[in-house]
């Protein structure tokens, strides 16, 4: 049995494809129902459904309806752990409790 060994280069163009990674689009914002958010966050907003910006993370609806994305709303309030992470990567004027 003879055994023979290549010496023909790879180049990059015909190495094997890497794989493609995608980044996940994110959940948030959504609209969810007010009476699944807690009544210390939602006593003072009028109409049926809030906004959940991150989770514990929540603002007003806008008064057109339209959900937008996080750049939109620089005014939240919710659980203070949670709006002391959000808060981080997303200024804006906040209320915990």
């Amino acid at each position: 049995m003879i055994f023979t060994t290549s010496t023909q280069a790879i180049s990059p163009s015909k190495s094997s494809p890497s794989p493609t990674t995608s980044t996940p689009t994110s959940e948030y914002p959504k609209f969810v129902p007010k009476a699944k958010v807690g009544k210390r966050y939602t006593q003072y907003v009028d109409g049926d459904k809030m906004v959940m910006l991150a989770p514990g993370v929540y603002a007003e609806p806008p008064p057109d309806g339209i959900l937008g994305t996080m750049e939109d709303y620089s005014s939240y309030l919710g659980n203070c752990t949670a709006i002391k992470r959000y808060s981080e990567t997303h200024p804006g004027g906040h209320t915990c409790w």
